[in-house]
């Protein structure tokens, strides 16, 4: 039914993962910032912004994922450091429009 699709996708984003996104934010260790590990943009950066922050990324709510990590201050700080590189915005902004 729609209305359980509906109730259960805002509760993922709103409840799930939020929380998920909160005991990442534990394990991620202290570090001169912005990125998640080291002074440097990694990997772990450009896989958790195609999955949280991207436009075209993995989820379809990319409003909803991009509240869901508002309450981690340093996922929120990579995030928005991820979003500044020019080299990617520019990539993002001449693939392809594809499910990968």
């Amino acid at each position: 039914d729609a209305a359980e699709k509906e109730a259960a996708v805002t509760k993922y984003f709103a409840e799930d993962l939020a929380a998920s996104l909160a005991l990442a934010e534990k394990s991620i260790p202290a570090g001169p910032g912005p990125f998640l590990v080291g002074s440097k943009v990694s990997y772990a950066d450009l896989v958790f912004y195609m999955f949280l922050a991207s436009p075209g990324g993995f989820h379809d709510n990319a409003e909803g994922a991009k509240a869901a990590f508002q309450g981690c201050p340093k996922i929120k700080a990579a995030m928005e450091a991820v979003d500044k590189i020019p080299e990617l915005q520019g990539w993002i902004a001449t693939r392809k429009d594809t499910m990968f």
